[in-house]
């Protein structure tokens, strides 16, 4: 068990081999019928109502008087991702979209692919990374040992095996419920997510079935846990093998 009072406070190394091979030991040790791919509650055509105080300032900037300079496209979209969402979620290209007039996703992701080949071009120290929950603005590989300097150096993270076990089946399923999680390993979880979330290792989404019922939590992997196993994005994860992985 590890303490609250620092989330590096007696940590010990963590490894994407590690990560990946824990993975797949549940998928074969556990319940193999428990590893179905993991439902989104959430249409995509219907929208997260959370992060709208990023919308409003961004529509307010959008719709400000402006004399000289005339926000573009590239702007609203460069601006919106560096200023982040209030709750560090990555931000749809649906959300981006709704930030200016007659702008479609799929524009949103064409601009965002011109600012990264504009960032490379120029060798700037941004990039933009997305994934199935959106995008968001990071610090270009090159230039982590700068950030790590600033913040100086990540104590390595001890967990036990259970815990690894946990991150992993949240990291390759993001959006798993603690149902899921306790099927797939046969045993009760809610003690070791909470202890990864207060690691700051996992986070919490609440988010309503399609029944209208009660919110159930969804656990994701967080900007922190991307950062302590050096990843851009949760897609950069090792493969696993595709039985394993599907049950």
């Amino acid at each position: 068990m590890v303490g609250d009072d620092d989330p590096d406070e007696d940590l010990g190394e963590l490894s994407l081999d590690d990560l990946g091979a824990a993975y797949a030991r549940a998928a074969a040790q556990h319940d193999p019928e428990a590893f179905a791919p993991v439902a989104s509650d959430e249409s995509e055509s219907e929208l997260p109502d959370d992060g709208d105080d990023i919308v409003d300032d961004v529509q307010a900037f959008d719709n400000a008087p402006v004399e000289d300079e005339v926000a573009t496209p590239e702007m609203i979209i460069e601006g919106a991702l560096f200023v982040g969402d209030p709750d560090g979620k990555p931000i749809s290209e649906h959300r981006l979209a709704s930030l200016m007039r007659d702008v479609t996703p799929e524009e949103v992701i064409q601009i965002i692919d011109h600012l990264n080949q504009s960032y490379r071009l120029h060798d700037q120290a941004l990039r933009i990374v997305g994934d199935d929950q959106g995008y968001r603005m990071t610090l270009a590989p090159e230039v982590e040992s700068v950030r790590r300097s600033f913040m100086g150096k990540v104590r390595e993270a001890k967990l036990s095996q259970t815990a690894i076990e946990v991150l992993a089946l949240v990291a390759y399923q993001p959006g798993v419920t603690l149902q899921t999680v306790q099927d797939q390993r046969g045993r009760e979880s809610a003690s070791l997510l909470n202890q990864l979330v207060r690691r700051q290792l996992l986070r919490v989404e609440r988010v309503k079935g399609a029944d209208g019922g009660r919110a159930e939590p969804h656990y994701y992997p967080t900007e922190r846990f991307l950062y302590l196993f050096g990843l851009e994005s949760i897609d950069d994860l090792p493969q696993v093998e595709e039985g394993l992985r599907e049950g």
